[in-house]
């Protein structure tokens, strides 16, 4: 087959001739990959727009408080300190009342423990130190003299069962004891001791002979298989110079909304010690909350307002620049933020500027926070009200743009559609472009070869007449 190169006969540039008439051909190709990135450039635009509206949506949810509380409950908080927290801690709720109380520790609460009897007493008198029967040991913890055990389990104990075998039936039972064997100069013994310290801690041990336990009965030394190695006992100290007694080391009942755990007591010759509790309301929480809608309303209102701008002088326009979805995102916020909620109706604060929280001339807000903690001190339940409110509509101004089924989810599987169909489109011109520069090629191909045959021609007729004898007129 002979060697063909376009242009080789004929001096015509084919390739160079059809690479420019494809230039022209694919300028609608350079169309479609322009719409493309002005496509792109509109989703990665309206996924930063959705991350400063989520981040808004997430700050407006903190300050709704939860189903069945209200907003002065959520924003109520108090800080207690203990002046010498070795001493003891303190947890408050809601209904706790500022306060400084005097704190006099006299009596820590303490765990009941018991000890099988050793000699002709112990229950380990079978072969071997073991129990001789078994059975259902049934557990109780109660006060003592108490009528109603507030804590009962039934262990089943083997026959011949030695003192680690109890031990090990105790401790998987969930009994609330603790069961341990110790190895002394009188051989083995179980000592059983109560997880709790408290004056309803106190064990009894029913069900097997061998192994029983009774604290109110009067100890009988000789043929008791347990004795007591100390007694369950409360806690006692004073507030403010009052008596007061718990069943454990933490107390709740003492003042309402207190919760008070007794960590150290007194040693002898000590009979108490003493520390100051202090509990002081604390605004931070309402303080920081506003701020951090404000900040959050700013990141959105500085994001939006470069993503819709536009510069004459250099002709530049943002990403979202015209786009609906924004206008529509930036005309929520502008309602919740000039709308007084339905539940202010009649409230003696009912704007965010009620208490110190403005609009300045770029649309961003800013805090008055000497305006904002005088407003908190006066009625800290009504500014509580007026951020919570706020924040609700923040909340479901952010819900109805954000999300799966949200305004700028569903523009972005919009745009993301119409990204599909260029490529469609651009596939189907690349395509038929194909078929253009096959068919020019041929064309030019053929008056290549044409204008060769041609020129060959024209070369042989001028030898031949250059070949013909030349006649004189003479």
């Amino acid at each position: 087959m002979a060697i063909s190169s376009p242009g080789l006969g004929s001096n015509l540039d084919v390739n160079s001739i059809v690479s420019q008439l494809m230039s022209l051909e694919q300028r609608p190709l350079t169309v479609l990959a322009q719409k493309e990135a002005g496509f792109q450039a509109k989703i990665s635009a309206l996924g930063s727009l959705q991350g400063v509206i989520s981040a808004l949506q997430n700050t407006s949810a903190s300050l709704v408080p939860a189903s069945g509380t209200t907003a002065t409950e959520k924003f109520s908080v108090l800080r207690a300190t203990v002046t010498d927290p070795t001493i003891a801690s303190i947890t408050t709720s809601s209904s706790a009342v500022a306060g400084t109380y005097t704190l006099e520790v006299n009596q820590l609460a303490k765990q009941h423990s018991i000890v099988t009897a050793t000699g002709a007493a112990t229950p380990f008198s079978g072969t071997g130190n073991t129990l001789p029967l078994g059975g259902t040991l049934t557990l109780s913890l109660d006060a003592l003299g108490g009528s109603s055990a507030h804590s009962t389990t039934d262990i089943t104990i083997a026959d011949g069962a030695s003192p680690e075998a109890v031990r090990d039936a105790i401790n998987g039972a969930g009994a609330g004891v603790s069961a341990v064997v110790i190895n002394g100069t009188a051989g083995k013994q179980l000592v059983l001791t109560s997880n709790t310290a408290g004056s309803n801690q106190f064990i009894t041990l029913s069900g097997i002979a061998g192994l029983s336990y009774d604290p109110n009965a009067a100890p009988q030394p000789l043929t008791d298989p347990f004795v007591q190695s100390q007694a369950a006992q409360g806690s006692s100290f004073k507030l403010n110079g009052i008596a007061v007694e718990g069943v454990t080391n933490s107390v709740t009942t003492a003042i309402d909304g207190i919760t008070l755990t007794l960590l150290k007591g007194p040693e002898a010759p000590l009979t108490a010690l003493s520390t100051t509790l202090t509990i002081s309301k604390d605004n931070s929480s309402l303080t920081a909350g506003v701020n951090a809608l404000v900040k959050a309303f700013n990141d959105f209102q500085g994001t939006a307002s470069s993503l819709g701008s536009y510069d004459a002088a250099s002709k530049r326009a943002g990403a979202l620049n015209g786009e609906s979805t924004l206008r529509s995102a930036q005309n929520a916020f502008r309602t919740a933020l000039g709308t007084i909620p339905s539940e202010l109706s009649g409230a003696s604060l009912q704007t965010l500027s009620d208490i110190g929280v403005s609009v300045q001339k770029d649309g961003r807000l800013s805090v008055d926070s000497a305006k904002l903690s005088t407003a908190i001190s006066a009625d800290l339940s009504a500014v509580a009200n007026v951020v919570a409110a706020y924040g609700s509509a923040f909340k479901t101004a952010a819900d109805g743009l954000v999300g799966a089924s949200g305004l700028i989810a569903a523009r972005s599987q919009g745009l993301s559609s119409s990204i599909q169909g260029l490529g469609k489109q651009s596939d189907a011109i690349s395509a038929r472009l194909t078929q253009i520069e096959a068919r020019y090629r041929r064309q030019f191909t053929s008056l290549d070869v044409l204008i060769s045959g041609m020129t060959k021609t024209s070369t042989f007729l001028q030898q031949q007449l250059a070949a013909l004898p030349t006649f004189s007129s003479r």
